[in-house]
């Protein structure tokens, strides 16, 4: 594994020999910094900033960018044939994520797993910390192993677009996660994008929730304002099934952030300035760990929380009975290898769907140790399985 490139300033990044192959996952833990962009369009309106989507844009069913119809993954099909000409091929792919984390670590096992037995290598990875500008560099670090596809989960659609066009230009397929780079066309600039059932994930997380508070009371609601489409998305679609489902809650605070960290001091003022919450949705794992830590300090044990994806602190609530009460998950692994195929059908000059989605789950104690063999293929801390069997 080669030292951190000088042109990537916080990326984690790693050249991936053959010999290495099983070191892919999040070569360092990175800081986490704020994506700058929020012109986001979705399908709350195109155009539409993602402050607006989260606070006041309609989700109601799933719609992938650019107003895509979303397919499973059942629509990418390779047969023996087309493996066997892949594997010919000589065929290489780098691998561009935005975080190292436990839901990125299992996009990356997909991705690596399914591309390996597609014969096509995987010649690099990185983690840019959520910074588009070392993203950007990372693209262009790899362009110089002139890779036949890049599979990439972008940060900044505005900021990123000029060199993941200039990969494109270069001859690179190109397979993304949840957004698009501003103006790329599919099948012209892009081969595909995968992502979730958007509104099945906001509408688990919100059902659980309500189920949690007994169906009434007053909740908070803390949403991702940074430009990504998924998220974005999903958080509309949290809001708009407690508005639409249930009358009886009452969102009586709402609060964006753009970085992760900041969430700790969003939830704690939130809680001052509204003790009567009985719980807070946050978007994903990591802002949810800044709500269960400003719940802590502040003795608030009566006040549960609603969030989506796996991680150790996430998990360890769930399953000891603590503030984690609702918890919807995607298939991140399933995530990985739709990509790899996604790539491999467009090598061979196949057509690929627009986008790609996996479904919804919920989590709950007695199926949480099933979640990660199923969907992130790893073995959870060994204090969520003591806790799962208490």
């Amino acid at each position: 594994m080669s030292a951190p490139s000088p042109l990537v300033r916080r990326t984690a990044w790693c050249a991936i020999p053959i010999a290495a192959a099983l070191a892919l996952s999040g070569c360092t833990q990175a800081e986490v910094a704020a994506p700058a962009d929020t012109s986001a369009s979705s399908a709350a309106g195109a155009g539409v900033a993602p402050e607006e989507v989260a606070v006041s844009g309609k989700v109601t069913e799933t719609v992938g960018p650019n107003g895509a119809t979303g397919v499973g993954t059942d629509h990418l099909v390779l047969s023996d044939a087309d493996i066997a000409q892949l594997r010919n091929g000589n065929f290489s792919a780098a691998l561009l994520l935005q975080t190292n984390s436990a839901w990125a670590d299992a996009v990356t096992k997909g991705a690596r797993e399914r591309l390996d037995q597609l014969g096509i290598r995987l010649s690099a990875t990185s983690n840019s910390a959520y910074s588009a500008a070392d993203q950007a560099n990372a693209v262009r670090t790899v362009l110089a192993d002139k890779p036949s596809a890049i599979l990439a989960w972008p940060i900044n659609p505005a900021e990123l677009a000029p060199s993941l066009r200039q990969a494109a230009q270069a001859g690179s397929k190109l397979a993304f996660i949840s957004n698009i780079p501003d103006g790329f066309q599919h099948g012209t600039d892009y081969v595909g994008v995968v992502g979730d059932d958007l509104y099945g994930m906001g509408k688990v997380t919100a059902d659980g929730l309500a189920s949690a508070i007994g169906g009434s009371g007053d909740i908070g609601f803390i949403y991702f304002s940074a430009n990504a489409y998924v998220v974005n998305q999903r958080d509309a679609a949290f809001r708009t099934a407690i508005e639409n489902d249930y009358p009886n809650i009452h969102i009586v605070a709402k609060q964006g952030f753009s970085d992760p960290s900041q969430v700790f001091e969003v939830a704690r003022t939130m809680l001052l300035q509204n003790p009567s919450i009985k719980a807070i949705y946050a978007p994903w794992s990591e802002p949810a760990a800044g709500v269960i830590q400003a719940l802590n300090t502040a003795n608030r044990n009566d006040v549960y929380v609603g969030t989506m994806d796996l991680s150790n602190t996430v998990a360890l609530s769930l399953a000891q009975g603590g503030a984690v009460r609702a918890l919807a998950i995607d298939d991140p692994y399933g995530i990985g290898a739709a990509m790899a195929n996604e790539v491999g059908l467009a090598l061979l000059g196949k057509e690929v769907p627009a986008y790609v989605q996996v479904g919804a789950m919920s989590v709950t104690k007695d199926n949480l140790l099933q979640a990660y063999s199923d969907y992130y293929r790893s073995e959870p801390d060994p204090q969520v399985v003591a806790a799962v069997n208490q």
